[in-house]
C-alpha cells in the first residue's frame, strides 16, 4: 500500500543529487572553425539539469569564433556521436534514451551545421529560453496533478527561488517550493498523473491523462499505464497479489523500462513513482528501449 501522504524530502533529494560524468570535447567536423586547441572538458552534473546550464562554453570560450561564416553570432549546439541533443530535455533523460550505460559520456560540441529540423534554436538570451520552458513544463505538470490551484498561489519571486534552485544546483532552494507542488489537496491522490514515454530522442513523446487510482480505489501501476498507452512493451501476468493492486506486469522481451536511469518495476504504483522519481519540472519521464536493436 502506497500512503498518500506527501512526500518528504529525502527521496527526492537523492534523485535531485543523482550526477553523470560527462567530456565534452570539439567535434572532428568543426576543429577547423575553431582559433585554437582546447583540452576536453569534463564535468559532473545532475541528472535534473539542462544542457545550455552548463558551463562548457566559458571552458572553449577562447577557441570559439565571435561569428559564423554567415556573420551571425555562433551558435553552439551539441550531440552525442551523430545524434543531435535537445536543450528542452534534463540531461538524465538524454542519457537514458541515447548513452547506452557509456560512462563518462561523450558529448560533442558543434558550432556547424545546425540541425534545424531536429533541434530549436536558443536565440541570444540562453538562460531565459530554458527557464519559459522550465517554469512552463512545471505549471502544465500542477494543471494535471490538481487543476494548477498550486501553482497559481505562488508569487513571481517564488517561481524565480523555484528556477534558481535548480538552476545553480542548490536543492533546498528548490525543495522549498517544489514541495508545495508535490502535496496532496484534502488528502487525495493526484487527479492525473504528469508523464511523458519517450521511445526515440527526436519522436514525439507519448502524454495522455492517467489517474493514479481506479474509481474503486485500487491503484493504478506503471504497468497499466503502459499496458494502456504502450501495450506492445508490456505482458499482463495475471492478478496481483497485493490486494490494492489489480494486475501484475512485467517487461516485454526485447524492452527496458527506465526512470531516472532505474529499471523499474511495473507492479510499482504510479502515484509513487510521481512523488519519488519525477524530474525537476514535475514530470514523469519513461524511458522504453529497444534492446534488440
Amino acid at each position: 500500500v502506497v500512503s498518500t501522504q506527501s512526500t518528504g524530502s529525502s527521496g527526492i533529494n537523492a534523485e535531485y543529487g543523482g550526477r553523470l560524468p560527462i567530456k565534452f570535447s570539439i567535434g572532428d567536423e568543426d576543429r577547423g572553425e575553431m582559433l585554437t586547441e582546447k583540452e576536453p572538458y569534463y564535468i559532473l552534473v545532475p541528472r535534473m539539469t539542462y544542457l545550455p546550464l552548463l558551463p562548457v562554453k566559458k571552458h572553449f570560450e577562447s577557441a570559439i569564433p565571435a561569428t559564423d561564416s554567415d556573420n551571425q553570432p555562433t551558435e553552439l549546439w551539441y550531440s552525442y556521436g551523430d545524434i543531435p541533443l535537445k536543450w528542452q530535455l534534463p540531461i538524465g533523460v538524454l542519457y537514458d534514451l541515447v548513452g547506452n550505460d557509456n560512462l563518462p559520456w561523450e558529448i560533442k560540441l558543434r558550432i556547424t551545421e545546425f540541425p534545424s529540423d531536429k533541434l530549436q534554436r536558443l536565440g541570444v538570451n540562453i538562460e531565459e529560453m530554458v527557464k519559459s520552458s522550465f517554469i512552463h513544463n512545471v505549471k502544465e505538470a500542477g494543471y494535471m496533478k490538481h487543476r494548477g490551484t498550486v501553482m497559481c498561489h505562488l508569487r513571481p519571486d517564488q517561481h524565480s527561488q523555484l528556477w534558481r534552485g535548480l538552476h545553480r544546483d542548490k536543492f533546498d532552494d528548490f525543495w522549498m517550493i517544489n514541495h508545495r507542488l508535490m502535496e496532496h489537496i484534502d488528502n487525495a491522490p493526484y487527479r492525473c498523473i504528469p508523464f511523458r514515454i519517450y521511445t526515440q530522442i527526436h519522436e514525439r513523446y507519448i502524454q495522455r491523462f492517467f489517474k493514479p487510482m481506479t474509481e474503486d480505489g485500487k491503484l493504478t501501476t506503471l504497468g497499466q499505464l503502459l499496458k494502456q498507452f504502450m501495450p506492445d512493451s508490456v505482458l499482463e501476468t495475471g492478478d496481483s497479489e497485493d490486494p490494492d493492486i489489480i494486475k501484475s506486469y512485467e517487461v516485454a522481451a526485447g524492452k527496458k523500462v527506465k526512470i531516472q536511469g532505474i529499471e523499474t518495476p511495473l507492479n510499482t504504483p504510479i502515484q509513487w513513482l510521481s512523488e519519488h522519481l519525477s524530474h525537476a519540472d514535475n514530470f514523469l519521464h519513461i524511458i522504453i528501449l529497444d534492446t534488440t536493436e
